[in-house]
């Protein structure tokens, strides 16, 4: 078993865990008037403190949306982000936003594009430290790069080079280290291993689960893939056209998906026996199947910690 699924198996209850992040009823707009697009509608989670928390959907469900409102890049339109019990969406002091900035990092799905071309890694690593630590000096600074850059599993003569001087896994762990040196409590890791090679792929997501284990990193884990997720995640939340239709944990959802769209997504798995590739039956999801003029859907607990954006008929017939 992966060092990933070794430490999903360690998880406390739920009931016994501290909330580290909390957003309820979230909404992100963008544009204005008639050119105005709703990109979240409406999103509720807890994110548990040391868990890794999986948010899945296809390509502009708002996954990633999600984590950029908990990062304050976009606004929020309407409902609520908690951290640690205090409201950190719209307007707040400059004390908690600096707090915010230190203790919630991301990496960023394209490794290449995030980072700067025209600077040197040590730079581009410790430009968060520059920003909040004024008062610590270029040596301190450079042993603290040095340290992120041995976490991350590269050698300290690094820090002078360029980022096209690197290969795609050197440069998204050039991108982990820069979120490291933070020293942050959560990390929200938006696809950091889909512009990556197949071969490197297991690398990086051990690499990320061993950080976790030694550094006892919350992460919210944005990706497509739910074979990704199963072996990496708690719990998932599965997103569709900005609304989460179905949360349950990892295994509990692998094993009994209810929403015909989580179905359908688990159906688009690879299978490595080419003979079950052929054979599997492939699940189409049309929205058209829901009836929802007469009994609106509802946020609800179907099974302890699984829970379904359905009405009571749908939940009654996709529970049995």
């Amino acid at each position: 078993m992966s060092a990933a699924g070794e430490n999903r198996e360690r998880m406390t209850p739920a009931a016994d865990r501290e909330v580290l992040l909390d957003v309820q009823d979230l909404h992100v707009t963008f544009g204005k008037g008639k050119k105005a697009f709703e990109a979240v509608r409406g999103v509720s989670f807890q994110v548990y403190k040391g868990e890794t928390f999986g948010i899945v959907g296809e390509s502009g469900s708002g996954k990633t949306t999600i984590g950029r409102a908990i990062m304050r890049i976009h606004p929020v339109s309407g409902g609520s982000i908690r951290y640690k019990g205090e409201q950190i969406n719209g307007k707040i002091s400059r004390e908690l936003d600096r707090k915010v900035i230190k203790e919630i990092q991301m990496i960023f799905q394209d490794p290449m594009a995030s980072l700067n071309e025209r600077a040197k890694v040590d730079y581009i690593i410790s430009e968060g430290l520059m920003n909040l630590n004024r008062n610590m000096s270029a040596a301190e600074r450079a042993e603290k790069v040095e340290q992120a850059l041995a976490d991350v599993g590269l050698l300290p003569e690094f820090s002078s080079r360029f980022p096209h001087e690197f290969s795609g896994g050197q440069r998204q762990r050039i991108g982990i280290a820069r979120a490291l040196i933070m020293e942050p409590e959560c990390i929200i890791a938006d696809e950091p291993i889909s512009a990556l090679d197949v071969s490197i792929r297991a690398q990086v997501l051990n690499l990320l689960a061993g950080l976790q284990k030694r550094k006892h990193i919350t992460y919210i884990f944005i990706a497509h893939d739910l074979s990704v997720m199963r072996y990496f995640t708690d719990r998932i939340a599965v997103i569709h056209k900005g609304r989460v239709v179905e949360l349950a944990g990892t295994e509990e959802l692998i094993g009994h998906a209810m929403h015909p769209y989580t179905k359908a997504l688990l159906s688009a798995i690879p299978m490595p026996d080419p003979v079950h590739e052929r054979e599997k039956e492939l699940i189409v999801y049309d929205p058209a199947i829901h009836d929802y003029e007469k009994k609106p859907p509802v946020w609800m607990e179907v099974r302890s910690g699984h829970y379904l954006f359905a009405n009571e008929e749908e939940a009654a017939a996709w529970n049995e």
